[in-house]
Order: structure tokens, then sequence, then C-alpha cells
């Protein structure tokens, strides 16, 4: 038991020291443009940042809290607080802990716990397909537009085939995730579908203003020639890096495979490409690692404890 708990903290050390190997790696092809970009930033470009990046905050809670409640009325303090660390969770401990706290902290919800479970499988899952949809499509119209309509066809198709089969893979998903769906049940795979019929949409929202915050951030380094969907494909494509179990939460892979999308797809340098790259990271960080808490702070009203 202590050989493997031994091995289990030397694999994730090692995974922390490839992360900030990568980020140091990084941060050294910038040539100074990061350094510089970091002392010219302006109070008005900060704003706008921190103010887009609340916007993705605000609708990932928002989806979260839809689709672990039925209504309004089975929404307490508790659960809402719970919901609101979930971003900042998910980045600062391993497992989808923030997902996991949320789901324990919905246990007012009308719905049982393999109801609530179901739906934020489906929700994950369904971030991933929408995530490679739109990478794929984006990717395929930048290098041909035969290819990028047999995409679309192909994604046509295989929706449908996702869409019968979704029951196995919501539970295939949920056995990766290690969380307790429970036994496979018509009605509760309906009431996940039907719930998340109502959200789907959040899925292209969010990601397209991921996108948007990226390309901001490439935009402050008098970046003006990229198109706003070559940004949205660089994006899709870090993020599905991030699937690769070989640091925390993709730490360094996702910036360097930022990089190189932007670079090969945009036309821009290597260094402004990688300092843009490694901009995007730090502040998506910094910002997901602090915004929820303060939101947290916000939300502790004298009137809300009253409720409790």
């Amino acid at each position: 038991m202590d050989s493997k708990r031994f091995r289990k903290y030397l694999l994730r050390l090692a995974s922390v020291a490839i992360g900030i190997s990568l980020m140091a790696y990084l941060y050294f092809s910038t040539d100074g443009e990061f350094t510089q970009f970091i002392k010219s930033m302006n109070l008005q470009t900060m704003l706008i940042l921190i103010a887009v990046y609340a916007g993705i905050l605000i609708i990932d809670i928002s989806r979260l809290i839809v689709i672990l409640h039925p209504s309004k009325k089975s929404v307490n303090p508790s659960s809402v607080r719970a919901t609101i660390l979930a971003p900042s969770l998910n980045m600062l401990l391993p497992g989808r802990a923030g997902d996991l706290n949320a789901l324990v902290g919905s246990r007012a919800s009308d719905w049982p716990i393999g109801q609530r479970t179901r739906n934020l499988v489906l929700l994950r899952l369904m971030d991933l397909v929408v995530l490679a949809i739109i990478g794929t499509i984006l990717a395929a119209s930048l290098l041909n537009y035969t290819l990028m309509l047999a995409m679309i066809l192909a994604v046509i198709i295989g929706s449908m085939v996702v869409y019968k089969i979704l029951p196995f893979l919501v539970g295939k998903f949920a056995s990766v995730l290690k969380l307790p769906i429970g036994e496979f049940k018509p009605e509760e795979d309906h009431i996940a579908l039907k719930r998340f019929a109502l959200t789907g949409i959040s899925s292209v929202l969010f990601w397209i203003i991921q996108g948007w915050f990226t390309y901001l951030v490439i935009n402050s380094f008098t970046v003006d020639m990229m198109s706003f969907t070559t940004v949205l494909a660089a994006v899709a494509a870090a993020n599905l890096s991030k699937l690769i179990p070989i640091t925390p939460g993709g730490v360094g892979i996702y910036e360097n495979t930022l990089a190189f999308t932007l670079t090969y797809l945009g036309g821009i340098s290597v260094e402004i490409a990688a300092a843009a790259a490694l901009a995007d990271g730090v502040l998506r960080y910094v910002l997901t690692a602090s915004m929820p808490w303060l939101g947290l702070a916000f939300s502790n009203s004298p009137k809300s404890e009253e409720e409790e």
C-alpha cells in the first residue's frame, strides 16, 4: 500500500515537473514578448478580459445549476456555493473535484443522485463533442471547403449515431470520471436528454466565448490579421489536447498546442504565438483560481445565511 502511494505521488510530482518544463520552454520561446505584454497591459484591456472571462464562468456555473436542479425551488445557498466553486476546484484539484463538489452540494435537489449524475455526465460529454465538432469543421474550412462540407455531413450522420447510443456512452463516460451513475433507467435518460435540450446551445456559446477571450488576448499583441474562426479552431485544438493525461489539467500542453496551432493556422511568428498562448494560459489560471472565490464572498450575504 505504501509503495503504491509512493508511486502515485512520484507520478504526480513527475507530471507537475513536466508541466512546469513545458511552460518554461514556452516562456523562453517568446523572446521577451510575454514580458513586454505584461508590462504594457493597460487597465482597460485587463478589465475587458476580466469581464469576458467572468461571462465564461457565469455560463458554466449557470449550466451546472440547471442540470442539477429541476426547478428554482430546490436550489439552496449551499448548492449555489458548491456550484460557484466548481470551475476553480476543477482546475486546482484532480479528478473533476469541482463537479463532484457541486454534485454533492446539490443534495437538496428533487432529483436523486443517479439522475443528477446522469445529467452532469451528459453535459461534460457533449461539451467535448461540441468542441470536437467546432474544431474539426473550422480546421477543415481553413484548409479546403470540400473537406469542410464532407466533415459537416460526417458530423450530422455521427450525431444521429451518437444520439442512438447515448445511454451507453453516458455510462462509459461516467465510469471514466468515477461518478455514481447507478443502473440504466430509461426514464432518467429521457429527463437528462430533455434537460440537455434546454441547455445544449450553452455548449456552443461556452466555447465561442472561450475563443473570443483568446482572440482578445491575441489582439493585445497588435495582431490584426488573424480571423476569429482561426483563433476558435486553435482554441478547440488546444482544449482537446488537455485530454492527454501527462500534466495536471493539461498545464503546458494547452499552451504549447495553442502556440503551435496559432503559428500554423494563423501565420504569425513563433515568438508572438508563444507569448499569446502563455498569456492566455496564465490569465485563465489566475482568473479561474480567484474569481469563483470572490463570487462566493459576494454571495454570502446576511439574507442567504438566514435562509440557510
